[in-house]
């Protein structure tokens, strides 16, 4: 009897003590785990902050209308956990940037100035992505899946108005065929590589994933394609324990 309560105690410390990873997992002030590492919240303001002054300052003096920033926190997080995840990919993969990165294309099509840390971490995770890609040989072909999921999205985003799936399978040039089928291949590989990461997004930020493949909105937006999910997607509130 003695022996069956110390089993039970045991039981319930081990219990606790799970219950208590889980909950120092689920910090306020921290927007996402990967693996040890946190990225803070106060991190993300901080490169927040930093694109904001740059985008204020760009418009001039006297801005004939409000500032609107043209990224959101959302972006920040996305961002920040990408360039990390990324560069552990590309390291496994030896794949490494070019000595001659430029920021001047990203931060035209960011409409953030190329000066700053945000446009120069997406910049490396899109170059990531990019060298990723182009290593890709002989991927298997997009399934209907696939390319549901790129109708779905350029759909939702207002893209492909008065196409039906159909349609939009049937004219979609075998160039685009291509990206899709590569970018569905590397995030696969990404996602093998990040599954035991044991990586937490806070659920302010969910869903949330690594792009492999972007387009451009009619209003210039730069959105993803397709992503590689990361962290579980709860709609639960996140736990003031850290």
């Amino acid at each position: 009897m003695q022996r069956a309560r110390r089993l039970a105690s045991v039981a319930v410390v081990a219990s606790l003590a799970v219950a208590g990873l889980s909950a120092c997992r689920s910090a306020p002030s921290v927007a996402a785990y990967l693996g040890d590492v946190r990225i803070t919240e106060s991190r993300v303001q901080d490169v927040w902050d930093e694109a904001q002054d740059a985008v204020v300052e760009a418009a001039g003096p006297a801005p004939a209308a409000p500032v609107t920033m043209p990224i959101t926190r959302t972006d920040v997080v996305r961002t920040l956990v990408s360039s990390d995840v990324l560069a552990k990919v590309a390291k496994q993969q030896s794949v490494s940037l070019p000595a001659d990165l430029s920021y001047d294309e990203y931060a035209t099509s960011l409409h953030v100035p190329a000066t700053t840390e945000f446009v120069k971490l997406y910049a490396q995770a899109d170059t990531y992505v990019r060298l990723l890609r182009e290593g890709v040989k002989n991927p298997p072909a997009s399934t209907d899946a696939d390319l549901r999921e790129v109708y779905d999205v350029l759909s939702e985003n207002g893209q492909v108005e008065g196409y039906s799936f159909d349609q939009f399978k049937q004219s979609l040039p075998d160039s685009n065929k291509q990206l899709v089928q590569t970018a569905t291949a590397v995030r696969q590989e990404i996602a093998e590589i990040t599954a035991p990461m044991n990586i937490t997004v806070n659920p302010r930020y969910q869903p949330l994933g690594i792009p492999v493949l972007q387009f451009q909105t009619q209003n210039g937006a730069v959105r993803p394609l397709v992503s590689v999910p990361l962290g579980a997607d709860e709609s639960v509130p996140v736990s003031a324990v850290s």
